[in-house]
């Protein structure tokens, strides 16, 4: 017995009977890109953005700073590193040597500002910087040994102003414009023609001996200053302890004019009697300066006390 054909259930086959599903936002494909989120790299659930906080800092800036203000730490405080910039400006620049090392380190592209961010602009500009700061560098010791030629070309010419040749000193006497060619003493003990003896305080007695004197009106290592009375008096002495201890001293010795008025004493940078304190057979020289008038002067010694101990009287030659 046949049986009726009857039409068969629908089956749930892919693409039979029922439109295609759109693809999902969270989970298919789109057209042309990908689907759902992708989150992107680093921590967090928004991913490391780089240098969140901007650019860096630049690289000739701060190479400038660190060139000519590095012992003020002003390059660590434009980098942001307050802290250390202000070590490095209470210790100047920790004594040069940090200052040196700082400017290396930004040359050498390995600077950092405080996020740990490099320099821009460093590979354009690095053989710049290394050149400028190399001439910078050679200027700077040329001009320091310039400088300290002078100096010491100076303290030549004062030393030799002051010790003048016989042969000069003869000729100075002997010009009637020039007056007497060599300084004496005119009261004190005198051990001989230009020296003499004074106790400065009990069983404590030295030797003071003028070597020479001269009044000019400039002083070769100090042209900076202008003399209020026309000129400067320089006298070269020596100090001998005879007994006990004694200290020389420049402010030892005071002057004055003819007219009774006392000379300001003059601080000389280079040459200057030291103050030193000395015992028995010890022997301190140098020169002491006053700015006074020209003409013959008295110069008085104090004790330890600083009352006069003795006096003498000179007229240096004009120089």
């Amino acid at each position: 017995m046949s049986h009726p054909s009857y039409p068969h259930s629908p089956q749930h086959d892919a693409g039979a009977g029922a439109p295609p599903i759109p693809p999902s936002g969270f989970g298919g494909q789109y057209p042309g890109g990908q689907g759902g989120y992708q989150p992107g790299p680093g921590p967090g659930p928004y991913g490391h953005v780089p240098y969140a906080n901007g650019p860096g800092k630049s690289f000739v800036t701060t190479w400038i700073l660190s060139l000519l203000l590095g012992g003020l730490g002003v390059d660590r405080f434009y980098l942001g590193k307050i802290g250390t910039g202000i070590a490095k400006l209470l210790t100047g620049g920790g004594f040069g040597i940090w200052s040196i090392v700082d400017l290396i380190i930004t040359l050498t592209g390995s600077a950092r500002d405080k996020d740990g961010r490099p320099l821009e602009g460093y590979p354009e500009n690095k053989k710049m910087a290394w050149i400028v700061t190399g001439v910078v560098w050679v200027v700077g010791i040329i001009v320091g040994t310039v400088v300290t030629l002078a100096s010491i070309a100076s303290a030549a010419a004062m030393v030799d102003e002051l010790q003048k040749s016989p042969a000069t000193q003869s000729a100075e006497a002997k010009d009637p414009a020039a007056t007497e060619a060599a300084p004496a003493p005119s009261s004190g003990t005198a051990n001989d023609a230009n020296s003499f003896v004074v106790t400065v305080s009990e069983g404590n007695t030295v030797k003071v001996s003028v070597i020479d004197s001269v009044y000019v009106t400039e002083i070769p290592t100090q042209s900076y200053l202008k003399p209020n009375n026309g000129g400067f008096l320089l006298v070269e002495v020596s100090w001998e302890t005879l007994a006990g201890t004694s200290s020389s001293n420049p402010a030892n010795f005071e002057a004055y004019d003819a007219d009774g008025k006392e000379g300001e004493r003059i601080y000389l940078e280079e040459g200057a009697l030291p103050t030193e304190d000395s015992q028995a057979g010890q022997v301190h020289g140098g020169v002491i300066a006053f700015d006074i008038k020209n003409g013959p002067t008295t110069i008085a010694i104090t004790d330890d006390f600083g009352d006069k101990a003795s006096t003498f009287t000179l007229t240096p030659p004009v120089g």
